[in-house]
C-alpha cells in the first residue's frame, strides 16, 4: 500500500506533519525495564512440573529508549524463571520468534492475548469487574492475569491450596474461558528515510527522500537556508513563511509519498538538515525479548499489555554546491606596427678617368619605366658629362697657346 505524506501545521523550524498508511516495519524500538514504576499483585505459588515455587507479579513499566516522555509501556512476563533487570535492553519481534525453544508461547499466543485484551491493564478496572466480578480488586486481578499468561507459556498450574482464594477464583475463569483470538501481525512502530543523504548542486532538486512508517503521522522539522524549499516529485513546493528567524511550512495541498530538497539555482554552496518524528502505537500482545538474546543474554521476555504510543525518530541530510563556470580569458591584441628597415645608399663616388670620353651607354630600351635594379645612373651620367666639358676645355686652351706663339 502506497504511503502518503501530508504538512500540515508549523512548529519549529521548517516543520510540516506527514500523514502515512501503515507500511512494513523496518527499525527497531528498544525498551528497558522501570521496576520503579511497576504495579505490583499477589504473589502466587505455581506447580511447574516437579518444581513448586512462589512467584512475584506484576504488571511492569518500561522505558522507551530515547523517548523521555513516555515510560509506561505496561507489559506481563511470558518466560519463567527468567531474571530482569533494570538495565537489560529489549526490542520487538513476530510472535514466532520467542526465543525459549521450550516455550508454549507460540502455540498459544492467541489465548494469550484473549487474556490480554480481556484482562487488566488491556481493560480497566471497572470493566474486567463487571465481566468476571466486583470481588475481585486490582491486585487480585493481576495475580490471576499473570498466572494465566504463565500457564499457556511455561505449562505451568497454579496451586490453588497457596494462593488467595479469590486470585485462584479468577485464574480458573481466565483459563477456561480463553479463546485463540485470531493472531494478526501488525507492523513495529516505524520510522524510515531513504537515503539519509543526499547530494547536488546549485539549481536542482535533491532527492528523492523516500518515507515509510506505521504511524498515522509524521512531523518533519528542517533547518533550510533561505530560498531553499521542500518540494513534492513535482516541485510544487510547501507553503513557508516567516516565524521570527524562522521558516515554517503550511498545507501544501496534495499528498505525496516522498519529498525533495529544492535549491535555487544561484544558492550559494549550502546544506539542510530534515528531522522526521512520529508516534506509532505499540499494539496490545506485542513481544519484546532481550537484545542480544542469540548472544546468550538472558532477560525476562515480555507483551506489551496496554496499547501505547512510541516516539520514532529518524534524520536525513542534503548538501550542495554552486559550481561555477570558468569564465573565458579576455584577448587584447595590440596593434602590430610593421618598421620597414631603413636602407641608407651612400652616394657614389666615380674618380674621373682621363682616358675615358665615352658616356655610359643608356640602357637598352629606354623609356621612362624602367625597373631600378640597383644605384641610380644619374649620378655616372653627369660625371660623364663634366669630364667631357673638362676636356674640351683643356684641349681649346692649348689651341689658344699655339696660336700665339
Amino acid at each position: 500500500m502506497a504511503s502518503r505524506l501530508r504538512m500540515g501545521a508549523a512548529l519549529l523550524g521548517a516543520t510540516a506533519l506527514l500523514s502515512f498508511s501503515a507500511l512494513p516495519a523496518h527499525a527497531d524500538v528498544i525498551i528497558k525495564p522501570d521496576r520503579g514504576g511497576q504495579e505490583d499483585g499477589h504473589d502466587v505459588h505455581l506447580i511447574n512440573g516437579d518444581h513448586h515455587h512462589r512467584q512475584n507479579t506484576a504488571v511492569i513499566k518500561l522505558r522507551i529508549e530515547g523517548d523521555a516522555e513516555r515510560s509506561n509501556v505496561l507489559t506481563y512476563c511470558v518466560e519463567l524463571p527468567t531474571p530482569l533487570e533494570d538495565r537489560d535492553a529489549l526490542k520487538e519481534v513476530p510472535w514466532d520468534k520467542h526465543p525459549n525453544p521450550k516455550t508454549k508461547f507460540k502455540v498459544n499466543a492467541g489465548k494469550v492475548l484473549w487474556i490480554l485484551t480481556n484482562s487488566y491493564p488491556g481493560q480497566p478496572m471497572d470493566k474486567v469487574q463487571a465481566k468476571f466480578g466486583k470481588q475481585f480488586d486490582k491486585k487480585e486481578t493481576i495475580a490471576a492475569t499473570q498466572a494465566a499468561i504463565w500457564h499457556f507459556t511455561d505449562e505451568a498450574e497454579l496451586d490453588s491450596n497457596k494462593t488467595n482464594a479469590d486470585v485462584a477464583k479468577l485464574y480458573e475463569r481466565l483459563v477456561k474461558d480463553a479463546t485463540a483470538n485470531e493472531i494478526k501481525e501488525q507492523p513495529k512502530p516505524t520510522l524510515e528515510i531513504e537515503p539519509a543523504s543526499k547530494s547536488g548542486k546549485s539549481g536542482e532538486k535533491i532527492g528523492p527522500f523516500k518515507v515509510t512508517t506505521t504511524a498515522s503521522e509524521v512531523k518533519l522539522t528542517a533547518n533550510l537556508p533561505e530560498g531553499v524549499t521542500i518540494t513534492d516529485k513535482d516541485g510544487t513546493p510547501l507553503a513557508l513563511q516567516k516565524q521570527g528567524d524562522k521558516v515554517a511550512a503550511k498545507s501544501a495541498g496534495d499528498k505525496v509519498s516522498e519529498f525533495f530538497v529544492n535549491v535555487p539555482e544561484k544558492a550559494p554552496t549550502g546544506n539542510a538538515s530534515i528531522k522526521l518524528s512520529a508516534e506509532a502505537e505499540l499494539a496490545i500482545g506485542r513481544l519484546f525479548v532481550a537484545h542480544n538474546k542469540d548472544k546468550e543474554d538472558v532477560a525476562q521476555s515480555l507483551v506489551v499489555a496496554q496499547p501505547q504510543k512510541a516516539k520514532v525518530e529518524k534524520e536525513a541530510k542534503a548538501d550542495w554546491k554552486l559550481e561555477v563556470k570558468p569564465t573565458e580569458p579576455t584577448t587584447t591584441t595590440a596593434p602590430t606596427t610593421t618598421t620597414a628597415p631603413t636602407t641608407t645608399t651612400a652616394p657614389e663616388t666615380t674618380t674621373p678617368s682621363t682616358t675615358s670620353t665615352t658616356p655610359a651607354a643608356p640602357a637598352p630600351g629606354g623609356g621612362e619605366d624602367l625597373a631600378q635594379t640597383g644605384a641610380s645612373i644619374l649620378w655616372p651620367l653627369l660625371g660623364g658629362l663634366v669630364l667631357v666639358g673638362a676636356g674640351a676645355g683643356a684641349l681649346f686652351v692649348v689651341r689658344r697657346k699655339k696660336a700665339g706663339a
